[in-house]
């Protein structure tokens, strides 16, 4: 398995992703070569939601973290929680980590949510 895109936001300037570290109603920050960059939506070209679902160990997960080649992931499947032995309960779903190889059918959802793009 290759690497992975990190869920959360993505801001689209001048053509080109870049994962959002602070989301507000009106802007965003993302970081910049010299420290954190603050962009107001209208200099948006896009704003971007990703989302990671994918199998591991015959279970559905939602990935919320990739740190290298291991991701931590959550999951409502309470079969594959306890054959695995996950932390968590039936209530608030349960959570683990996985090298990233371990995964399978892993599915990239993207969606905009920019403000303009949502306005009839």
């Amino acid at each position: 398995m290759s690497a992975i895109r990190p869920p959360g936001h993505y801001a689209v300037i001048d053509g080109v992703q870049r994962h959002v570290v602070v989301s507000a109603r009106d802007y965003v920050t993302v970081q910049g070569p010299h420290g954190p960059v603050r962009h107001t939506m209208d200099e948006l070209d896009d704003l971007l939601s990703v989302g990671v679902r994918a199998r591991w160990h015959g279970g559905d997960v939602s990935v919320s973290s990739v740190d290298g080649d291991d991701v931590a992931f959550f999951t409502n499947d309470r079969g594959l929680a306890e054959r695995e032995h996950l932390a968590g309960d039936f209530h608030n779903g349960w959570h683990g980590s996985a090298p990233l190889a371990e995964l399978s059918d892993v599915d990239e959802r993207v969606t905009s949510i920019h403000p303009r793009r949502r306005e009839p």
